[in-house]
């Protein structure tokens, strides 16, 4: 059976640079569908699937979030459209649950990426974020809880660090797969 890996954590953690890790290690990433609209630098079928209402609401959703009013899902097919038997997705804590819903607690591995409001912060400036959009994230972060969402993970690690957080998360992802070990909060 398939095992999927989700990366969760809030804005600035380094979900994207952990998975970009992750591909280069040939684990293969799993594309989400979106309505919004591409930012500058984004590549159909390679950052997202851009697609219209229309199209997502036809899709065969394994999980789904709306934010900002623009709807984001996984869709089965592109989850079976991948043969390997390791993947990753970046999710929120909703896709989580309604992955693991779907395909189990032992087929999938919840990874969350920790990190403080300074540093989510000051990493969202250095990208390139306009204010408006970091008090935006910060202030959903906060309402939401998002920080709190490391009791849906496996493995916790903490991001200060982008090398560090590497070997910690490839170190602990390792243990997991390798030795089956099945508690939480590793």
């Amino acid at each position: 059976m398939k095992k999927i890996i989700l990366l969760l954590g809030s804005s600035g953690s380094g979900k994207t640079s952990l998975g970009q890790h992750l591909q280069t290690l040939g684990i293969k990433e799993l594309i989400s569908h979106t309505t919004r609209k591409p930012r500058e630098g984004e590549i159909n079928d390679v950052t997202y699937h851009f697609i219209t209402k229309e199209e997502f609401d036809k899709l065969d959703r394994l999980e789904e979030t709306c934010y900002s009013g623009n709807y984001y899902a996984l869709s089965r097919e592109e989850v079976e459209r991948h043969k390997e038997s390791l993947v990753y997705a970046i999710v929120d804590a909703e896709g989580v649950k309604q992955i693991r819903q779907k395909y189990g607690w032992n087929n999938v591995i919840v990874i969350y990426i920790k990190i403080t409001y300074l540093r989510m912060i000051f990493r969202m400036l250095k990208r390139g974020d306009k204010i408006k959009d970091i008090v935006k994230r910060v202030k959903n972060c906060i309402i939401t809880k998002e920080m709190k969402n490391y009791k849906l993970a496996n493995i916790v690690i903490e991001n200060k660090d982008l090398q560090q957080a590497k070997f910690d998360m490839m170190s602990k992802l390792h243990e997991k797969l390798y030795y089956k070990g099945d508690e939480q909060h590793t």
